[in-house]
């Protein structure tokens, strides 16, 4: 019974995370409703001091130590949150910033959030549908498990290279070329040759860099972490 109670309980739990996420979501503090719809803390509040340590008040691990669903309840609405051009990406409609109740396009379902594009059904967080008007949206990758995907490709990324020293370290023991198979995690990359000199020749490479960065993002493969923005990590 205790176990059917604790179940019952998460049941409870997740149907009511599932209730409250509705998609894009206004910032009450720079776009005002008479329904009190959206975030009540600014965007600088819910960044807090960052990604900080358990120490640092109001820091992500701080809240993930102290309050996970709390931490939970504020990465969702970041992903909800639409944006502002001074954020970074803002909407057209007077840049939502002004009173919904005189123009309910500060509120529409433009390209502003991370929710509009990554999510189903078309234009949600996962439930409901879009922001009142002009309703705009694409079928996105989802981004449950990114987390895990970008460890993975770490991990791939840490093998190939450890094969590729191996390789230059006994083409220089045995002072003569030495290949080996580029594997990891059951994936097949082609070979790497190791050269005395301390070269490498990559060009039996298969399907990834000759720098051995598995990236695991984008369609082409172009991106290492989702929190990369603008130059590209080696």
């Amino acid at each position: 019974m205790p176990f059917l109670g604790r179940t019952v309980g998460y049941a409870a739990s997740a149907l009511l995370l599932g209730l409250a996420m509705q998609a894009q979501m206004i910032d009450n503090t720079q776009a005002t409703n008479t329904a009190k719809a959206g975030i009540n803390k600014s965007l600088l509040d819910e960044i807090g001091s960052g990604r900080g340590d358990i120490m640092s008040v109001d820091s992500s691990l701080y809240l993930i130590n102290r309050d996970p669903f709390r931490s939970i309840r504020r990465g969702r609405q970041l992903f909800q949150r639409k944006f502002t051009t001074l954020q970074g990406q803002g909407p057209n409609e007077k840049d939502g910033m002004g009173d919904i109740d005189d123009d309910n396009g500060i509120g529409a379902g433009l390209s502003d959030s991370c929710a509009l594009c990554h999510g189903r059904p078309r234009g949600s967080g996962g439930v409901g549908g879009n922001v009142a008007t002009r309703p705009d949206s694409r079928d996105a990758g989802h981004l449950f498990g990114l987390g895990l995907k970008e460890m993975l490709a770490d991990e791939i990324t840490t093998d190939l290279r450890s094969t590729r020293d191996l390789a230059i370290t006994l083409a220089k023991r045995l002072k003569r070329p030495v290949a080996l198979k580029l594997v990891s995690k059951g994936i097949r990359y082609g070979s790497i040759t190791g050269n005395p000199d301390g070269s490498v020749d990559t060009s039996k490479v298969q399907g990834i860099d000759p720098n051995l960065r598995v990236k695991p993002f984008f369609a082409e493969a172009s991106t290492i972490s989702i929190r990369e923005c603008g130059g590209r990590a080696a």
